[in-house]
C-alpha cells in the first residue's frame, strides 16, 4: 500500500505545480491582453505615423477599382444614351 500512497502524494505534488504554471500563465496572459487593448497609447506615442498610415490605407480603399471606371468611360459603356 505504501506504493498507491508515493502515487497519490506524486500526483498531488504534480496537481500543485501545474495549477502554479496555470495562474503564472494566466497572469501573464491577462498582462499582454492589457497591453494590447491600449491602442489609444500607441497613436498618442506615434500620432504622425497613423495620420500617414491611415492616409495610405484610405488611399488604397479609394483607389480600388478605378481601372474599370477608367476603361468604361474610354468606351464609352457608361454612358447613357439620349432617346
Amino acid at each position: 500500500m505504501t506504493d498507491f500512497a508515493e502515487q497519490r502524494e506524486d500526483l498531488l505534488q504534480s496537481i500543485e505545480r501545474d495549477q502554479e504554471e496555470m495562474q503564472v500563465a494566466v497572469q501573464e496572459l491577462a498582462g499582454a491582453a492589457r497591453s494590447t487593448l491600449k491602442a489609444s497609447e500607441h497613436i498618442k506615442q506615434f500620432p504622425l505615423a497613423w495620420t500617414a498610415g491611415a492616409f495610405l490605407v484610405g488611399m488604397w480603399l479609394g483607389s480600388r477599382g478605378t481601372p474599370a471606371r477608367l476603361t468604361e468611360r474610354r468606351d464609352g459603356a457608361g454612358q447613357r444614351r439620349s432617346r
